[in-house]
């Protein structure tokens, strides 16, 4: 607990001192909030049933560079929640203020307990498709990388994300593609 506590006063240093926001900062704050979990797991209640009607026709916003959690959130946002959904990048939720933030710390809509945010989404919405709790056991092994589940497809997926951001695709190109694997892969479940 001492160790974790000198790399949460470092990172506070740092955080200080970064004037550009750097987008790691986020991530490292994460990674440093699941250690403090495993220290002492609190499980977290998911608060009240939403009715998606009081979502549709909204603006979304998640960080740059999405991954495997950041696009399957956006597409079952899209699928379950809000067809007509969509979404803007940006590192702060103070970016855009109308709009609903996601996947981002300390935002309703995001890790909660040992959920990753596909899973909050789920449960805040009542989503219970079989498929789409298939697809949230992968998305939640490779993102929260704690083999839960054990499942192992989420990874390639993770891959492929990572991919098409170093080939220079968009955001928004992103999460197109990212749509259109989740489509088919949800086809895919829900046949099996």
């Amino acid at each position: 607990m001492q160790q974790l506590q000198k790399f949460e006063k470092r990172f506070q240093d740092l955080q200080a001192i970064d004037y550009f926001h750097c987008s790691r900062g986020e991530d490292l704050k994460r990674l440093l909030q699941k250690a403090e979990a495993l220290e002492s797991p609190v499980e977290t209640s998911p608060g009240r049933r939403l009715q998606t009607r009081d979502y549709q026709g909204k603006t979304w916003l998640t960080r740059p560079r999405p991954e495997i959690d950041r696009v399957g959130s956006a597409w079952l946002i899209r699928k379950f929640v809000d067809p007509k959904a969509t979404f803007l990048f940006g590192d702060l939720p103070s970016v855009q203020l109308d709009a609903i933030p996601y996947d981002m710390l300390d935002v309703e809509f995001s890790h909660h307990g040992d959920r990753c945010t596909f899973e909050t989404l789920m449960e805040r919405f009542g989503i219970r498709d079989r498929a789409v709790h298939r697809l949230a056991e992968f998305i939640h092994d490779a993102d929260l990388e704690d083999d839960k589940f054990h499942r192992l497809e989420g990874f390639g997926i993770e891959r492929i994300f990572k991919g098409w951001a170093k080939q220079g695709l968009s955001d928004s190109e992103i999460l197109s593609k990212g749509f259109e694997c989740f489509d088919g892969l949800y086809a895919e479940f829900q046949r099996s």
